[in-house]
């Protein structure tokens, strides 16, 4: 996590203005999910991970590894629609690939293929759609954006405390592990359960505490004043916006033509 937001401070993308990454990414993940089009998804997770990896400068072996974590999800549902299991001599369409477990048998058919991959199709280039904007802009940025489109002031504060509050309780959890781990809480597997169990304790207890601060400091200030107030002096660009546009419109053609 900490490293993500690294990334967002850092990457060679940062001085582009906001709303037109926003709206980049965007474009590509609603074409992406109201389509459900194999071309287009493979299109956007190309043109995403290109993006991420060429020009933001974001490491592959780092990019690759974030993408694991929704594969391993990913993974599990795709197994769960791919095989199908009924019992013997109710198998209505002829499978790729069958096999029989007592009374009951298994197996794969064509619709499930074809579904399963446009599943996996559009989750990976929606996350790929995501991902692009965690690691390339900021949480100030994002929340510039979200005030420009006139979202609620409650919600937006509460992106940003939320966001605020898990480095908090990062922080508070490695200074918990390692006050246990100086004092051999995890050396075998029996304390390392009760060492699990304490420090589960500890940040709950240590988060409502910050929260009752933080509330404390709000309303010493009066509570009604915005937390965040932001301001960007990063202009537009005109070629980098008819450049979204495009986009938009070679993704309406695809949808068309396929």
């Amino acid at each position: 996590m900490i490293r993500i937001d690294d990334y967002a401070y850092t990457n060679a993308l940062k001085h582009i203005h906001p709303a037109e990454k926003v709206a980049f990414a965007l474009s590509f993940l609603l074409f992406t999910i109201i389509t459900k089009n194999l071309m287009i998804a493979a299109l956007t997770f190309v043109v995403m991970s290109f993006t991420i990896v060429i020009a933001a400068k974001i490491p592959v072996s780092h990019y690759i590894k974030l993408l694991l974590l929704p594969a391993i999800f990913l993974f599990t549902s795709i197994i769960a629609i791919i095989v199908t299991i009924t019992p013997l001599n109710e198998v209505h369409v002829e499978p790729l690939w069958s096999t029989n477990i007592l009374s009951w048998q298994l197996y794969i058919s064509l619709a499930s293929v074809k579904k399963v991959s446009h599943l996996g199709a559009t989750v990976l280039a929606s996350v790929s759609c995501l991902y692009f904007l965690i690691l390339t802009t900021s949480l100030n940025q994002l929340m510039w954006v979200l005030q420009k489109i006139k979202l609620p002031v409650l919600f937006i504060e509460l992106v940003g405390l939320t966001y605020r509050f898990i480095f908090v309780l990062i922080n508070k959890m490695q200074e918990i592990y390692l006050a246990q781990s100086n004092r051999l809480g995890y050396q075998n597997f029996q304390i390392c359960m009760t060492s699990c169990a304490q420090l589960i304790v500890s940040l709950f207890i240590k988060s409502i505490q910050s929260a009752r601060e933080l509330q404390i400091a709000m309303e010493s200030r009066g509570g009604d004043e915005g937390l965040y107030d932001i301001e960007i002096t990063i202009s537009y660009n005109r070629y980098r916006c008819t450049g979204i546009l495009f986009s938009l419109a070679v993704l309406f053609t695809i949808t068309l033509l396929t």
